[in-house]
């Protein structure tokens, strides 16, 4: 299957998100690909074999974040799509080296639903990866909704240069995500509302956050992890925070 929507990156563009640490951009792929990927999307979600992990949720509240892992394992042809392809391209222009250096890290489909899609705090993705404790990673995250993200129904937001900070501390509380736990000026956060099959970029250090969904629609949104060359750190990161998560790899937006 070849490119049927490429995109690559702007000098504009790469220059911005080396200053902010992140990017928006209106469209990812094409909308055909969005209606393919809403229907593969939809059958994961209902499979019962799918890596699954809910955030939140009581008895008598249901405020979640459904999220599967590596949904390609139950449909393979999520593997193949210009999302991954364009992707994985433009995080190498973003991150400057060449496309063979960066590896995909994994999908993740992300559910909130209607009314019902609880808040994923601001954090940062590096604080979550367990195995990677001896690299300063250069790592880029590509969101793209498949359906409409506004910041009522839970749109990415950002704090544009926070990823010139290392890796802050953050904190798990028993069934929620991770939450950094040192102050943090939020009044310059971004929001970035984006179309159904646009997409942002996001470096692992930038503090993020997604709104609560009280839109009244489902959110349905992918996520995929590249990896480019990392340096060494002198010393290893140490995350007490990571014991109480369910699957320390991995976040949700």
């Amino acid at each position: 299957m070849t490119d049927t929507h490429a995109v690559d990156a702007t000098d504009e563009q790469v220059a911005r998100f080396q200053a902010d640490g992140y990017l928006r951009i209106d469209r990812i792929t094409s909308d055909g690909e969005v209606a393919r990927l809403r229907e593969l999307y939809d059958r994961v979600m209902a499979d019962s074999r799918a890596f699954r992990v809910v955030y939140g949720g009581t008895e008598t509240e249901e405020k979640v974040i459904d999220q599967v892992f590596l949904p390609e394992l139950v449909a393979p042809e999520m593997g193949d799509s210009d999302y991954l392809r364009n992707g994985r391209r433009m995080v190498a222009q973003l991150l400057g080296v060449h496309e063979d250096e960066v590896t995909p890290g994994g999908q993740m489909l992300i559910n909130k639903p209607a009314t019902g899609g609880s808040e994923a705090p601001w954090h940062q993705d590096e604080a979550f990866w367990n195995d990677r404790n001896h690299l300063k990673s250069e790592s880029v995250s590509v969101w793209m909704p498949l359906d409409e993200a506004v910041v009522e129904s839970g749109c990415m937001q950002f704090l544009p240069g926070s990823h010139r900070n290392d890796v802050l501390r953050h904190r798990c509380e028993p069934g929620r995500p991770l939450v950094v736990d040192v102050p943090v000026d939020l009044s310059t956060a971004v929001a970035c509302p984006l179309p159904a099959g646009g997409a942002t970029f996001h470096h692992c250090r930038t503090l993020h956050h997604t709104a609560p969904n009280t839109s009244g629609r489902p959110r349905r949104a992918i996520t995929t992890i590249f990896h480019g060359p990392a340096a060494i750190r002198p010393v290893g990161l140490e995350k007490p925070w990571i014991r109480g998560l369910e699957v320390p790899s991995q976040l949700p937006v």
